[in-house]
């Protein structure tokens, strides 16, 4: 089934889920008020070439917008405050299929105040994933703002907070959250196996460093022991 569109309605306090797509390709989701619901806000199951667009979606007890199986989505412009789980997740395990997902962006999304999870979570079968441009904040101090278990994650330096990698030297490979990575990620001019091999080989004075692969839109460097054993040269 494709081309279903709902758009500006108030889909609000409802005993289930606010809006679910299955197996849709080119639907688009946009300018809907999707709040208190008991189940996930919007979820988006097996689609394909979505547009999730300027949505308000608050206080629903399945979590915010969760995407499973699904790539080539455009999420942009959404406001997310108060739902009872993640913000925003995507490649999410546990329901009708698996939680793969390639080529999905997010950007320019405020995601506030979800409880007893991140702000945004890509999780582990996500290919290919772009954060721009999005703020995620949280009153609790213990809750991860963005919780990636993804290597081919792109996050730009746009994000709010920006958890961007910055080489300070011989240790372990961390982010601003104090997590540990096996991978760290450029992005170049030109992705192909020789530029990426390349900048790999800044690293070669280490023992750590045990390949590297590219996606279409980046090189990514693989570590062992999540540890870099000395500074890069130069």
């Amino acid at each position: 089934m494709s081309h279903w569109n709902p758009r500006n309605n108030n889909i609000s306090d409802n005993s289930h889920i606010g809006i679910i797509l299955r197996n849709m390709s080119f639907a688009d989701i946009r300018g809907n008020i999707v709040n208190n619901n008991e189940g996930v806000g919007i979820l988006l199951e097996s689609g394909l070439d979505t547009k999730i667009v300027n949505n308000t979606v608050n206080g629903n007890y399945g979590g915010g917008i969760i995407l499973t199986g699904s790539d080539d989505t455009l999420i942009v412009g959404n406001t997310l405050d108060s739902n009872k789980g993640r913000g925003i997740s995507l490649c999410v395990e546990g329901f009708t299929v698996n939680g793969a997902g390639a080529n999905n962006e997010l950007i320019g999304n405020v995601i506030t105040a979800s409880t007893n999870a991140a702000q945004i979570h890509i999780g582990e079968g996500c290919v290919t994933t772009v954060l721009k441009g999005n703020v995620a904040e949280d009153g609790e101090d213990n809750q991860l703002l963005i919780d990636n278990e993804s290597p081919t994650t792109l996050i730009s330096s746009d994000n709010v907070p920006n958890f961007a990698f910055t080489l300070v030297g011989p240790g372990q490979c961390q982010d601003s959250s104090s997590r540990l990575y096996d991978f760290a990620t450029f992005v170049l001019d030109i992705t192909t196996l020789a530029e990426c091999e390349a900048t790999c080989g800044y690293f070669d004075t280490t023992d750590n460093l045990v390949g590297f692969e590219i996606s279409p839109l980046a090189c990514i460097c693989l570590f062992e022991n999540d540890h870099l054993s000395s500074e890069m040269p130069g």
